[in-house]
């Protein structure tokens, strides 16, 4: 890799002095930038610093080695991710961005703050045998392989200053392997006559919580996800048309309330008086139906708790895995 780029300017003071200092040039936020200094080694230093925190680390402007170490270079593709979050043509969510710091956890326990330039196939090879020796699950094992070719590109591959991904140029993963990854099991298929919705009703009324009773039911009505019944509001329910209907407008994720797929679907009339009283007991003022003690939205795995003891209590087991999702298999 080659040396940062440094410039020199020279002036002359008013007193007829004369003066001089080392300059670097680079780019943000489309704009030029100019920094300087009479000592050029700080310089130097600096303008690594700007390079990695940039993400413009590109052999055009340099001419020193420089170690492309992991953990900054980690740092800055979390930086890029958390902008991705707020891009609102780009569909890339927290959760996303919070399984790749799962993943890096196991790419920095198998490899340290190694510098990404020095990286090459073998090494690479050594890095997946380590995943195969630790982690059973393969699909996982490709996903945290993944996300190390991703870290990889943000100052190394793609012309940074190699020509390509070396973790994409190498062959690591045998045909039995990437067979392996892509199969996907049967779903288990759902007995619609043993599980009418006379069972799902017995279900939700053995939940020992009142509210999740409430909000079972209308996603069991509706078919709405939990995360859009727990962002539920007192707006979204129109009940002086001739047909009660709930406006999907919210959806709750990582405790954030965000905008949801719109969609109005009708409600029966016993629900309908159901959250009608569930609104009179609630405080006036507020507007979210479905809060906790401490004002914030109801706890997902508090939720599958209760699920859990009344299917319990029924001996019984759901025929799918994300229970709560179980209830958007009907609709009334």
């Amino acid at each position: 890799m080659n040396k940062i780029k440094i410039g020199k300017r020279k002036w002359k003071n008013r007193d007829g002095t004369k003066g001089k200092a080392h300059l670097f040039t680079y780019k943000e936020n489309n704009k030029r930038v100019v920094v300087q200094s009479p000592n050029k080694k700080w310089l130097e230093k600096e303008a690594e610093q700007i390079l990695f925190r940039t993400g413009n680390i590109n052999p055009k402007n340099m001419n020193v080695d420089i170690p492309v170490n992991l953990i900054p270079s980690w740092e800055l593709y979390e930086k890029k991710c958390k902008n991705k979050i707020y891009e609102p043509r780009i569909n890339f969510r927290e959760v996303t961005l919070k399984e790749y710091r799962s993943h890096y956890t196991h790419i920095l326990k198998y490899c340290g703050n190694v510098d990404l330039t020095k990286i090459d196939e073998t090494y690479i090879a050594d890095f997946k045998d380590k995943l195969t020796d630790n982690i059973k699950d393969i699909s996982y094992r490709k996903k945290i392989f993944n996300t190390f070719a991703r870290i990889y590109n943000i100052h190394v591959g793609r012309n940074k200053p190699f020509n390509s991904n070396l973790f994409h140029s190498g062959k690591y993963w045998e045909d039995d392997e990437l067979k392996a990854i892509s199969h996907k099991p049967k779903k288990r298929k759902i007995n619609f006559d043993e599980w009418d919705f006379n069972r799902i009703d017995t279900i939700i009324s053995n939940v020992p919580n009142k509210t999740y009773q409430l909000m079972f039911k209308l996603m069991a009505e509706t078919s709405c996800r939990p995360s859009e019944v727990r962002a539920a509001q007192r707006k979204n329910f129109h009940f002086k048309r001739n047909i009660p209907v709930f406006e999907v407008t919210n959806l709750v994720d990582h405790k954030k309330n965000l905008e949801a797929g719109y969609r109005e679907i009708e409600i029966s009339s016993s629900l309908k008086d159901q959250i009608i009283d569930h609104m009179n007991e609630i405080p006036q003022d507020q507007e979210f139906l479905f809060l906790n003690s401490v004002d914030r939205f109801c706890d997902l795995r508090h939720m599958i708790t209760c699920l859990d003891q009344a299917l319990e209590s029924l001996n019984l087991e759901l025929p799918v895995k994300r229970k709560t999702y179980f209830f958007r298999h009907w609709s009334v």
